[in-house]
């Protein structure tokens, strides 16, 4: 599994750090390393995956601001997909440019293969973190689960059947 550590250890620069730390003030500077890390398993999450992977409004605002800082986020690109850009549109904009989509509409499928993939990747949601994954928060909500729940529900998907 890749800690918080490791992908700030891999993708994010001092000056970046530096950056954010600026920009997302008054949050402690612990904060605004768990809102990095969780953008950092959502943008690698992003690519790899085949469906919506939706965040949170605080994780949507660090991948603005990495997108501001344009070189910056050209090697972070560069880094997670071996040169591919990860394209941003807001839900507004999608909305608009194409009137079938369902943009805040996620396959039951593909966001439980999220879940899934976060839990392989990086282990098991914590309390403190897993507000910032909306399909996780809305599962817990329905099932009235608290964070272990979900995580105890999604390791019994993976283990092998019989």
């Amino acid at each position: 599994m890749i800690t918080g550590q490791q992908l700030r250890a891999e993708f994010l620069s001092p000056a970046m750090k530096h950056y954010f730390d600026k920009k997302l003030a008054p949050l402690s500077s612990e904060e605004v390393d768990v809102r990095i890390e969780e953008t950092l398993k959502f943008l690698s999450m992003a690519i790899h995956g085949r469906g919506g992977c939706p965040v949170t409004e605080e994780l949507d605002e660090v991948w603005h601001y990495w997108i501001l800082e344009t070189m910056e986020y050209e090697k972070l690109c560069f880094k997670l997909t071996d040169g591919k850009l990860i394209h941003h549109s807001g839900n507004d904009y999608l909305e608009y440019a194409d009137k079938e989509l369902k943009v805040l509409y996620v396959n039951p499928e593909d966001g439980v293969a999220v879940l899934l993939s976060y839990l392989q990747n990086y282990g098991p949601f914590e309390p403190d973190r897993v507000q910032f994954w909306p399909y996780a928060t809305a599962v817990m909500k329905r099932k009235n689960w608290d964070a272990a729940a979900l995580n105890q529900w999604l390791a019994s998907a993976l283990e092998p059947v019989g």
